[in-house]
């Protein structure tokens, strides 16, 4: 049906016209034909006559003039497809029909034989279009649904995201106890203060900016760690507890929010403690640049290690992260660098010595990813001026997606079938715009 006509989609919109006139006595104030591959969309603005208009005042009369309506056309819409028939030349049935009560609009979805199902792509593109900004009565419009569908489309497509929220946490027993708000606040509460003198870090000379701007990032204190820590958890116990109420089935929004806000808290808590340690993976990485002989490669590969770390560490042990993250970076380098176990026989975690500043190309992509764990909440916005293999790579690289971990150029490549060396280029060209976006939005950052 998709190739009809204008003349055709006027005769339908008049027979539906008639057909609602027919029926109530009262003429559709106006009337829209939507078609889409099989579907057609017939929309009858201020359908109602005076009558029915009074009784979806109330919101018991608006039940019952929606159940009237679906029943209506279910029992009584054959004469209309008859007609939507003798117009077109092809059979259609009635799939659906929604009633808005409180504007009077009568939507009417016909198909040429089962309703199209839509994709769980597509469901998530309208999911994503809504959180852009698109009306929903655009997108009934675009996807040929009815906006009550397209609600239930979103609700769904969201919860079932939720479900796959990595919300796996380090439990404590505290967690149970807390009986008050206050309580809560103490946790959930702003980053305790630093009462020991603080003295501006002393940044190595000649470093490359992206280094550098790790001394920017002040270590925690033992106290501001642990409340991190007992932060993040704490956010996630809660949205799980929270997500063990929702019904994928019938999903309530409200719910969902209170879901999606706790895990994106529990992100920004994470990324704000990997910020402060991204200076223990350089001070181990220098350490074996003599046997990987790519010093850039195997601080990317230990960020990974730490962001892994600080989702497994237990803060009510009593240690501070960096005894075991850097266990956690040096056996990821024990995997990459099979003879490095044989040339160090203990752990060296001190952050006396910095690298001399080393010549590489490659070193504005590293820059680039340490701006980007800094400023990832601005990022999303810009995003969609990338093209789609632009925007994959980037939310590869820096773990962007929910519930996926960064990944090496390496990796990123294996999958879409190209070289590490052509994902840095595309990565360092997506980052230009991303800069430039920023600007232009008065984003602030730095390089």
């Amino acid at each position: 049906m998709e190739n009809l006509k204008s003349s055709v989609v006027q005769q339908i919109a008049q027979a539906a016209r008639a057909f609602q006139q027919r029926r109530t006595g009262h003429e559709p104030r106006s009337v829209a034909v939507a078609l889409s591959g099989d579907t057609l969309q017939i929309t009858l603005d201020g359908a109602f006559p005076p009558a029915e208009k009074a009784l979806a005042q109330s919101p018991e009369g608006a039940v019952q003039i929606q159940e009237f309506y679906r029943q209506v056309f279910t029992n009584s819409a054959g004469e209309l497809r008859q007609e939507i028939k003798r117009i077109t030349g092809v059979a259609v049935r009635e799939a659906t029909a929604e009633v808005a009560p409180a504007t009077g609009t009568v939507v009417q979805v016909f198909t040429t034989g089962s309703m199209v199902r839509l994709s769980v792509e597509t469901k998530a593109k309208i999911c994503q279009q809504r959180r852009r900004g698109d009306s929903v009565q655009a997108l009934a419009q675009r996807f040929c649904r009815t906006p009550g569908r397209i609600y239930r489309i979103i609700n769904e497509t969201r919860a079932a995201q939720v479900m796959e929220l990595p919300l796996d946490y380090i439990g404590n027993e505290e967690f149970a106890r807390l009986c008050s708000e206050k309580e809560e606040a103490a946790i959930l509460g702003p980053l305790p203060e630093n009462d020991l003198p603080t003295r501006k870090p002393r940044v190595p000379s000649g470093l490359p900016p992206y280094l550098a701007s790790l001394y920017e990032m002040p270590l925690l204190t033992r106290e501001q760690e642990m409340h991190l820590f007992r932060k993040m958890n704490y956010l996630k116990y809660k949205a799980r507890a929270l997500r063990a109420q929702l019904d994928v089935n019938r999903p309530k929004s409200r719910l969902i929010d209170r879901i999606e806000k706790l895990y994106d808290e529990s992100v920004t808590t994470k990324n704000q403690i990997i910020r402060a340690n991204l200076r223990l993976v350089v001070s181990i990485a220098k350490r074996y640049v003599g046997a990987a002989g790519d010093f850039f490669e195997l601080v990317s590969d230990g960020n990974m290690s730490l962001i892994r770390a600080v989702g497994k560490f237990d803060f009510a042990r009593g240690y501070k992260l960096s005894t075991y993250a850097s266990w956690a970076i040096m056996k990821n380098f024990a995997r990459t660098i099979p003879d490095v176990l044989r040339q160090r026989s203990r752990f060296c975690t001190s952050r006396s010595e910095m690298l001399s500043a080393v010549e590489d190309a490659r070193a504005d992509q590293y820059e680039q990813e340490s701006a980007q764990i800094q400023r990832e909440s601005h990022v999303e916005g810009i995003l969609k001026r990338l093209e789609e293999r632009e925007r994959q790579i980037i939310a590869s690289r820096f773990g962007l997606a929910r519930g996926q971990e960064p990944q090496t150029l390496k990796q990123v490549g294996a999958a879409l079938g190209i070289t590490k060396e052509r994902v840095r280029q595309i990565q360092s060209r997506a980052m230009g715009i991303l800069r430039k976006a920023a600007e232009e939005g008065r984003v602030e950052y730095s390089m």
